[in-house]
């Protein structure tokens, strides 16, 4: 279910990708300071990717977070997944790519608990430095509530990114239980057409003030 791929390999196979990772890296290291030698080490550590292989036109310039107003913690598990499907296919989205915006191994996830954990390495998940993951969108109902109600907060929990499909996006899974996407401005029409068809809610960062995961039962 978890297919092993390299960083590099993806960066490589994805001008999106390779774009939009390297403009995060950028954002996150810009108050380091190379002179102390934490920070630089902390750099060498977890960044590998601050400049794109190559150029990506038009830009990556758009955005949106899309939420599922779930009635329950239940529902959310159970029903989420499944929306997010019904939107993708919309797309003719069939893979993804599953990775942090830094280098850490997604096998030291923080996941909910060990049950979560022993799930994704029996799917496929590896040990070894500098993987990603591509994933296929009709195995979400199972592969992506692994990274639900984790003890990711502050970052971004996940990204999935496009790997075969019509339109180049990202979604990343914020600590609210929401996913925050970024995407070219010619693809915002389909996408939230998209959105709005499979059930999701939509808007900007307050949509992560009026539904978030803490506020579930």
């Amino acid at each position: 279910m978890f297919k092993p791929i390299t960083r590099p390999e993806i960066f490589r196979s994805s001008v999106f990708a390779d774009n939009l990772i390297a403009e995060f890296q950028q954002s996150y290291t810009l108050d380091i300071d190379l002179s102390v030698k934490k920070e630089a080490e902390m750099l060498k550590k977890y960044y590998d990717h601050l400049k794109p292989f190559q150029p990506i036109e038009p830009t990556i310039n758009s955005h949106c977070v899309l939420a599922y107003d779930a009635e329950s913690k239940k529902d959310y598990i159970e029903t989420f997944s499944l929306v997010l499907q019904k939107f993708l296919t919309a797309l003719n989205i069939q893979d993804l790519y599953l990775t942090y915006f830094n280098k850490k191994n997604l096998f030291q996830f923080e996941f909910e608990n060990y049950r979560k954990r022993n799930l994704f390495k029996l799917y496929g998940g590896k040990k070894t430095e500098n993987l990603g993951y591509q994933i296929k969108v009709s195995d979400l109902h199972k592969s992506f509530p692994l990274f639900f109600f984790s003890g990711v907060y502050d970052v971004p929990v996940i990204f999935l990114i496009t790997a075969e499909g019509e339109v180049p996006l990202s979604l990343r899974l914020c600590d609210d239980g929401n996913l925050h996407l970024n995407f070219q401005e010619m693809y915002q029409k389909r996408i939230h057409e998209a959105a709005k068809n499979a059930g999701f809610k939509m808007g900007d960062l307050e949509i992560c003030v009026q539904y978030r995961l803490h506020n579930l039962d």
